[in-house]
């Protein structure tokens, strides 16, 4: 009894925990319209399938967390026209974020995939916050934007970056079980 109580702190003590996180956006070092298609960011990569990206100021669109928001737009325009995708550096859980700026005329379905499978999607016309914390582990939004209007911005991401414990970290935590199992096997007998 006692080999296996250390075997579960043990795996306690190895394994982490999904920890907090948002995107930042203050990463980009610059807001307005930036010509780029691509911006890495510490946990996520931001791919803009138009000619630029708009980082909105932080605090300027009235984001809860203070961060900025981001969208894809066309070359020089600082109108959100444009898809983007965000892939996330590991998985995450627990996904809230905003849309901003929205007019009559914008529409943006926003979907949420897992590896190739498509896990859901939203058609998001308005400020509103989007809750995609029941599909469990998403790895990669994909904005698909058919807006008429100046289109959506999108900010305050919230979520869980789950933590995934390395190869040879799982071997050691199989390992250590199946000592606990054969510990206890041999006392009983």
């Amino acid at each position: 009894m006692r080999t296996q109580v250390l075997a579960l702190a043990l795996v306690g003590l190895i394994s982490a925990p999904a920890t907090a996180a948002t995107l930042n956006f203050t990463e980009v070092g610059a807001s307005g319209i930036v010509p780029l298609t691509v911006i890495n960011l510490s946990n996520a990569t931001l791919t803009s399938f138009g000619d630029d990206m708009f980082i909105g100021s932080p605090g300027s669109f009235g984001e809860a967390n203070g961060l900025g928001i981001v969208c894809a737009s066309p070359v020089g325009s600082a109108n959100c026209e444009e898809d983007l995708q965000i892939d996330f550096n590991t998985a995450v859980s627990g996904l809230t974020f905003s849309g901003f700026g929205a007019s009559s005329g914008d529409s943006v379905t926003v979907s949420a995939y897992l590896g190739a499978a498509l896990l859901g999607s939203l058609v998001v016309t308005t400020n509103a916050a989007v809750d995609f914390s029941g599909f469990g582990s998403i790895d990669r939004l994909f904005f698909a934007d058919a807006s008429t209007a100046a289109g959506i911005g999108w900010g305050d991401f919230s979520f869980r970056e789950q933590r995934v414990i390395p190869e040879p970290g799982m071997l050691a935590l199989v390992g250590l079980g199946l000592a606990g199992l054969g510990a206890s096997r041999r006392r009983k007998l």
